[in-house]
């Protein structure tokens, strides 16, 4: 029996190329029409003669375990639902999904129908160019659900538009913002806590106390999984810092209280946090890997103590617990709060809005018939159903209602020994045209992992206006647009700032530089106006303004 549970929630809240990485899926010719229990105008199955071509650039990829989408049930499942025929592609094996993406681009007149990729900040550029279709005629008529769920929420509808006004994507969204968004942090082995007597650190201090006191005790050092994570924010939070490395265009760049745009590596408050990192390292206390860590490389130290105190994901927190029970350790890990000043305020952690930076968009290549059907099959997951079948799969198959009418994965996927084995049936998990349920989150990771993310988010949990300003409020907002002439003068002066910073970075973390000495901290400002700071700040603020005048 269906269950309106998901609506009540969410009211609250070149062609060779593509060969090595297709599945064209089509849909079942005998399938009837469904029941969607929503109140689309939109009928599914659509039962359309037309093959759409459909490229994912991060997300969607089938599961490891099949060859191509043709054999994935949530590919072939939603080619049935949708009526529609899609011929899949993906970045070839091994290869960057970016820089795939951009080899695709420089042919526009062969591109997939549908592209799920990052257009965000170039949205104008590509709409003038006559790449990607402006939307805005016919989101209403042929993508209703999708445009309601737009008008739900003023941020939702503002990311999704250009300045001028015009719809051109489809966007990730997640069904209780923030706290999706805090998804990683940091993390203590709670054994080794108990073993020294401490207590779960809430202060920089405090934090640091732990590093050297499992150090002396374990001979454990401070890393992180997967660099990128500790690229972006680390725990800079305590030092009213903003940020670690410049990573892309939304790590690095943040919003001040004055409603300036900012970059956080050219503050004092950086300084201090990079100053104290360079401390610890120094006194051997930050694995010398951090800097290039990733998932795998770090498990060898997390399981066998080479590692206590550390940040990392939701996810990685789950495996490192079922990896320490299935070898019969007692090592356990939890997840702790982002260190506080000794004063006991904090600037930022690692989150976010709820809305994600993938965008989806239909390419020229589609003439305008095959454009209205692309809104109809990507306003799918917005539907009732289709949100259903996104995060879980097939109902009576891969989930069901539990004694509360709230969705459950069968056993066909918790009895699955595979990684991430409800990806094989669901497409929301990573990201994609969807929204993500949160019910989706606590059912796959476990209870200690969503402990740990109520830790993270909630800083400030009785004051939620200022809980929304350190997880969110301070970031480079998701959906800012440049013009076409600002996406061409940034391209040409602001594409070796990043990198310079990231060196700079690891150079003061390890002591190569002395970022304590003033001649060299000037030194660098000095050198940052050589990369075009200042304009790109200026270009940055233009668009910020315009973004807020929305």
């Amino acid at each position: 029996m269906r269950r309106n549970w998901w609506k009540a929630a969410s009211v609250a809240v070149t062609a060779a190329m593509f060969l090595g990485g297709t599945g064209t899926v089509a849909f079942a010719e005998e399938s009837t029409e469904a029941e969607t229990g929503s109140e689309s105008s939109i009928t599914y199955p659509l039962n359309s003669d037309k093959t759409i071509s459909w490229y994912a650039q991060d997300n969607l990829i089938p599961h490891e375990k099949y060859k191509d989408a043709s054999e994935s049930p949530f590919h072939t499942g939603l080619a049935e639902k949708l009526g529609v025929t899609i011929d899949w592609s993906f970045p070839t094996t091994g290869t960057d999904g970016g820089t795939y993406t951009n080899t695709l681009l420089a042919d526009p007149s062969s591109l997939p129908d549908i592209m799920g990729a990052y257009f965000m900040a170039n949205a104008d550029q590509y709409i003038d160019d006559d790449i990607i279709w402006d939307l805005t005629p016919y989101i209403q008529e042929y993508a209703p659900d999708y445009y309601a769920w737009l008008q739900s929420n003023p941020a939702y509808d503002r990311a999704m538009k250009t300045d001028s006004g015009k719809y051109y994507c489809f966007g990730f969204f997640r069904e209780d913002g923030g706290w999706n968004d805090s998804y990683q942090g940091p993390v203590v082995r709670k054994d080794w806590l108990d073993e020294c007597g401490l207590e779960v650190p809430t202060t920089i201090s405090e934090f640091e106390n732990v590093i050297r006191v499992f150090n002396e005790k374990y001979g454990a050092t401070f890393d992180s999984a997967y660099a990128i994570r500790w690229k972006q924010m680390g725990i800079c939070g305590a030092f009213g810092a903003y940020g670690n490395a410049l990573v892309d265009s939304s790590w690095g760049w943040y919003i001040d209280d004055d409603g300036k745009v900012q970059l956080a590596q050219a503050q004092p408050e950086w300084r201090n946090y990079v100053s104290w990192l360079s401390k610890l390292w120094a006194d051997g206390l930050i694995d010398q890997d951090i800097m290039t860590e990733d998932d795998t490389t770090i498990k060898n130290k997390i399981h066998n103590g080479k590692c206590g105190i550390a940040v990392t994901s939701m996810g990685q927190l789950n495996n490192w617990n079922k990896e320490a029970e299935a070898a019969g350790s007692s090592e356990e890990w939890i997840g702790i709060p982002y260190p506080k000043s000794d004063d006991g305020e904090i600037s930022a952690i690692f989150g976010g809005p709820g809305v994600g930076t993938s965008t989806t968009v239909v390419t020229k290549t589609a003439d305008e018939d095959t454009m209205k059907l692309c809104l109809e099959v990507l306003n799918y997951s917005y539907t009732e159903e289709g949100r259903l079948y996104w995060n879980y799969g097939e109902e009576g198959v891969s989930w069901d209602y539990d004694a509360n009418g709230v969705p459950e994965f069968t056993s066909l996927v918790t009895d699955d020994a595979d990684t991430d084995p409800m990806t094989k049936y669901n497409g929301a998990t990573w990201g994609g045209p969807c929204i993500q349920l949160t019910n989706l989150l606590h059912l796959k990771n476990s209870q200690a992992a969503i402990d740990a993310n109520d830790t993270w988010y909630y800083i400030y949990p009785d004051d939620m206006d200022k809980n929304t300003k350190v997880t969110s409020g301070w970031k480079w907002p998701v959906g800012v647009t440049f013009t076409t002439e600002e996406s061409d003068e940034l391209d040409e002066i602001s594409g070796n700032i990043g990198t310079y910073v990231e060196e700079s970075y690891a150079s003061f973390l390890n002591g190569s530089k002395d970022i304590n000495d003033d001649d060299v901290w000037n030194s660098y400002l000095s050198d940052l106006e050589t990369y075009n700071l200042s304009r790109i700040l200026e270009i940055r603020q233009q668009c910020y303004d315009r973004y807020v005048e929305r």
